[in-house]
């Protein structure tokens, strides 16, 4: 097939591998050393020999590698992009036309929803294909098979929790527009499966088995767990409600409500404390979402996940009679989280939902099994598997007591995919109502057509009526009218940002909410405007605004005396998560030392009761300030003479050195899967870190590891604006692999996307059908 500029592989990008880079260096150099002493044969030639020596010894020394080079560079180059020309997709009912267009992303034209969702289904299969495997293999607890022994850990743990179970018995509880979907998007997976063979699993020896629908199933329960799973949240919760009197728990844990000190707090602080008792700022998945009234509805929604590459998300566009639907999917899934289908606009965050219970295990309910995992290169391990009923028994007992997870993700409820069917709704309504009938992963959701708006909460929500005690398990499940909703505020506006946005006057929620710095920003920034356009909303999602950090800046400026440089440093800083900033790196740091050293104490009990006890909350900053804001020393760390004195001396643990800038700590770079295996390979696989504005409490989230995996801004009309942290393709020789790391990378402002042709391809279906 002929190979067009969108699709000419990138070559150079195959000269970081290191023994290229090293054996073209040394080459050059011996080549220009010798033809600089010509006059000299005798000494060039001795030159020349020289450097071959040097090249072959080196080649020598490192022949294990450069074996394992060679086999990577084989598969990159085997599988190199290429215009796909014209492909057969078996199912299909009439030609689909696909166009890729300048930024990688690939515009689908079909007759039939379920052929564009097969051609979906191929281009994804084609630019994300061993993902999609990746995905599927950890969710089953079988990476070990083509990982080998390094991937045991992960297997264990997705074995004992069972995804690939529950995942079965979803695919066989599906509804019929759902098992027609995946069917459709599976046929079209295995169609590029049939064509090219990624070059993950050239490099790693094996063919990717056919896709099912039970694959994209499993898909969206791992990406479930990811979101969901707060296991060590509440086993953190009950160790500290048997360890700590009930007002000093209350105090401590978030979603109580209580804002000041007990009485009695100091009494129950330990003397010595570990410095990990305290794990500040945690990455918990997260995202921002606001819709505000414009020219037309207006749109913007950040997904806050893991950063890698390829990216987590794929954008999406498909078009049918009647329907354009363009969006961000999770490959994998034919479903497109946040989007426009030219009637409605809607966008996704985290719930933060309560959706777990630790039960007692113990009786004749408990059944254990052994499980082999095949390990590739080694002999099979086991592991063991001990459930109650479809509760996993959860291998580290709390408090010395065997507990079962009941968590929404194994009732089949959890899988049911009914949001996809947002894909055809009308309007707000229409929308609504397929919310309400929808299960499936708990989430915020943001809805809003041309006239009215709604926040609903959907997925599948325990029961957990309002004031019944936190550790109490829940009782069924709400439907879809009983979860909390907003419709149609009078401002015209609403912000999700993982906060207690919802009402819980009837039924709780949340656990662990995001403390709300992000959604208190964002409203101010949305209120203040006199008027809303998309170039406004994508300067928001950029926003850097640090407000959490006034208060400690507010502290250590008091507590450092007149004419001390870092005080005068601290007053000058701008209130911005800059990534030039040296003041705010200052900040970040002495908030750590302040919560690890004030917090650790109150809380070292609870080792006594559970060894591997960490305090995971995020609403640490209100126990935390409260306790500095008493100005008594007998809250502080034994020894503390004055409160000014105690913060001084944070600043200057905080300071370690001389202040940093920001952007020299907060270094954002994205690596490869299989960098984890070859890490020689992270140049060629990988895209460098570089500094970065933001941190976790700016709309603008960014940091090493985490942050927005997908930026966009939408009408109900028209996607304006979409931003990725790598490139479209999976394949580190596509032109589309890292292309758009720059953009997202950059605070520069909107503009229009690129609207030049691309390349066109027709999918057909089978001769005769």
């Amino acid at each position: 097939m002929s190979t067009c500029p969108t699709h000419r592989p990138r070559l150079g990008r195959l000269w970081l591998f290191p023994t290229a880079r090293v054996v073209g260096a040394a080459g050059a150099a011996t080549v220009l050393l010798a033809a600089a002493l010509l006059a000299w044969p005798w000494v060039s030639a001795s030159v020349l020999a020289a450097g071959a020596a040097g090249i072959a010894g080196y080649v020598h020394r490192n022949c294990g590698r450069v074996a394992v080079e060679r086999r990577m560079l084989r598969a990159l180059k085997d599988s190199a992009p290429r215009c796909p020309g014209e492909i057969e997709v078996a199912t299909l009912t009439a030609p689909v036309r696909a166009e890729c267009r300048a930024d990688g992303v690939t515009r689908i034209t079909a007759q039939t929803y379920h052929d564009a969702v097969r051609a979906l289904g191929y281009t994804m299969g084609r630019d994300r294909g061993f993902q999609l495997d990746l995905v599927r293999r950890t969710g089953g607890g079988r990476l070990s098979e083509v990982w080998g022994r390094t991937a045991l850990p992960v297997d264990t743990v997705y074995r004992r929790l069972g995804l690939a179970a529950a995942a079965h018995k979803a695919a066989e509880e599906l509804a019929g527009p759902e098992r027609e979907l995946l069917s459709a998007f599976a046929e079209g997976v295995n169609a590029a499966y049939a064509q090219e063979t990624p070059f993950e699993c050239r490099f790693l020896s094996y063919r990717p088995q056919p896709w099912r629908v039970e694959d994209s199933v499993l898909t969206s329960l791992v990406l479930s767990h990811s979101l969901s799973y707060n296991e060590e949240s509440k086993r953190a919760e009950a160790v500290m409600r048997r360890a700590l009197p009930a007002s000093v728990a209350d105090f401590l844990l978030p979603g109580t409500g209580t804002v000041s000190p007990p009485a009695d707090l100091a009494r129950h602080r330990g003397e010595v404390a570990a410095p990990d008792l305290v794990a500040p700022d945690s990455a918990v998945p997260g995202s921002n979402c606001w819709t505000a009234p414009g020219d037309g509805p207006l749109l913007a929604n950040d997904l806050h996940l893991a950063l890698g590459v390829p990216n987590v998300l794929y954008e999406v566009d498909l078009a049918w009679p009647g329907t354009r639907l363009r969006g961000l999917a999770s490959p994998g899934l034919p479903v497109v989280l946040s989007g426009t289908n030219g009637r409605i606009a809607w966008g996704v965050t985290n719930l933060t939902a309560d959706v777990l219970d630790l039960v007692p295990a113990e009786g004749e309910e408990l059944s254990t099994r052994t499980e082999e995992i095949r390990v590739r290169g080694r002999r099979p391990a086991t592991v063991d598997v001990t459930t109650v009923g479809t509760m996993p028994v959860s291998p580290a007992p709390l408090c010395g007591e065997k507990v079962a997870v009941r968590w929404t993700g194994h009732d089949p409820r959890a899988a049911d995919l009914r949001f996809q069917r947002l894909a055809h709704a009308a309007d707000v309504d229409a929308a609504v109502a397929i919310l309400d009938e929808a299960h499936g992963v708990a989430l915020n959701v943001l809805v809003t057509d041309r006239e009215r708006m709604a926040h609903l909460a959907t997925g599948l929500l325990p029961r957990r009526p309002a004031g019944t005690p936190r550790t109490e398990p829940a009782d069924g499940h709400l439907t879809g009218p009983e979860r909390p909703r907003i419709v149609d505020p009078a401002d015209g506006i609403l912000v999700s940002a993982n906060d207690g946005a919802l009402p819980e006057d009837e039924f709780r929620i949340g656990l662990d909410l995001d403390p709300g710095h992000r959604a208190r920003r964002i409203r101010d920034v949305l209120g203040s405007a006199r008027r809303h356009d998309a170039a406004g909303m994508h300067a928001l999602q950029h926003d850097i605004a640090a407000d959490v950090y006034l208060p400690y800046r507010d502290l250590a400026v008091a507590a450092l005396p007149p004419g001390d440089p870092v005080r005068s440093l601290l007053q000058e800083w701008d209130g911005t998560a800059d990534s030039g900033s040296r003041a705010f790196a200052v900040l970040v740091r002495l908030r750590d030392v302040l919560a690890r050293r004030i917090l650790a104490p109150y809380v070292a009990v609870c080792r006594e009761h559970e060894p591997a006890f960490r305090f995971p909350f995020r609403d640490y900053d209100r126990p935390l300030l409260a306790i500095l804001g008493a100005r008594d020393i007998a809250l502080l760390p034994a020894g503390t003479a004055d409160v000014d004195g105690f913060v001084a001396d944070c600043v200057r643990s905080a300071l370690r050195d001389r202040p940093q800038e920001w952007g020299r700590l907060n270094k954002v770079g994205l690596r490869h899967p299989l960098a984890a295996l070859v890490p020689w390979a992270d140049p060629v696989l990988g895209i460098r870190p570089r500094a970065q504005a933001g941190m976790l409490h700016t709309v603008r989230t960014a940091v090493p590891g985490f942050g927005a995996a997908g930026r966009i801004v939408v009408t109900v009309d028209e996607l304006v604006t979409a931003e990725l942290p790598a490139g479209q393709s999976g394949h580190p020789l596509s032109r589309h692999y890292a292309d758009r790391h720059a953009r997202w990378a950059s605070r520069a402002p909107l503009r229009p996307r690129a609207r030049r042709a691309g390349c066109g391809h027709v999918l057909r279906p089978a001769a005769g059908r």
